[in-house]
């Protein structure tokens, strides 16, 4: 809990109970809306849904209190798949401490690692790291909460089909989120971490961007090629393919739209 506290540690010093409470229950309701909107997409083996909302505690994440980000962002998802109705067992067992785990490191990581090279490799490590533990946890336990055997397959098939909407979703849309939020930076208790991205685009950034980009795509690629079987109709090769043209050109320019700064870094 103490390493938990001190990741979560604003720069200006920790936020207090009231506000980190308020962080919490923003972020949860950010994601919960997140996931309503396309709650009505079927998704491969009828559990799990798109992840495309996920840019919202992802914008929270780089900007707030990681700790409160985190726990908001697990109630995010449990409230979210209530509000749909889809398992409320399985989303406790599974989508909660998958969305803890991802959030926690992913926000002491990217205010570590302040550029935004960072915030992609943070977003494809993390994310995917949190989209493997949930989908662990659904294969686990789907037979006992939602009476479906779920092929051994179908863990690397949610993975891949978690990462291929959630990636490029954070990737594209916090930047621009952030973007659209800056003026209210320095004058709220709390969105207070806004980062100082580069405004251009140099060479070494593009170079470690591109190279997380093309990471996401050998590990959707790897599971296609050794366990095609995997991933059904949904998404398929074609939308990961598409997915992956998206990071791979978004990686090293999408954080110029929300930079402060004007040298690359």
């Amino acid at each position: 809990m103490k390493g938990c506290r001190q990741m979560g540690s604003s720069l200006s010093g920790s936020p207090s109970v009231a506000v980190k409470i308020a962080i919490m229950a923003i972020t949860a309701l950010l994601y919960a809306f997140g996931k309503l909107i396309t709650a009505f997409v079927p998704t491969p083996w009828g559990v799990g849904q798109l992840l495309v909302g996920i840019f919202l505690p992802g914008f929270m994440a780089v900007t707030s209190d990681t700790f409160a980000v985190a726990a908001g962002a697990g109630l995010g998802t449990f409230v979210g798949d209530f509000a749909v109705q889809t398992n409320p067992t399985l989303s406790l067992i599974a989508g909660v401490p998958a969305n803890f785990v991802a959030f926690l490191l992913f926000g002491w990581f990217v205010k570590k690692y302040k550029s935004w090279p960072a915030f992609v490799a943070g977003a494809v490590a993390f994310v995917t790291l949190g989209n493997l533990i949930a989908a662990l946890l659904v294969f686990q336990f789907a037979k006992s909460t939602i009476g479906i055997t779920l092929p051994a397959s179908a863990i690397m098939g949610l993975t891949v089909f978690w990462n291929t909407t959630s990636i490029p979703a954070m990737i594209i849309g916090v930047p621009v989120l952030i973007r659209a939020i800056r003026p209210l930076s320095g004058r709220s208790k709390i969105l207070t971490q806004f980062p100082e991205w580069s405004t251009s685009v140099g060479l070494r950034q593009s170079i470690i961007a591109v190279a997380f980009g093309l990471l996401y795509s050998v590990i959707g690629g790897v599971i296609f090629i050794f366990s095609p079987s995997s991933v059904s109709a949904q998404p398929g090769l074609a939308y990961f393919a598409l997915a992956a043209v998206v990071v791979i050109i978004f990686a090293p320019i999408s954080g110029a739209l929300a930079g402060s700064r004007t040298k690359a870094s």
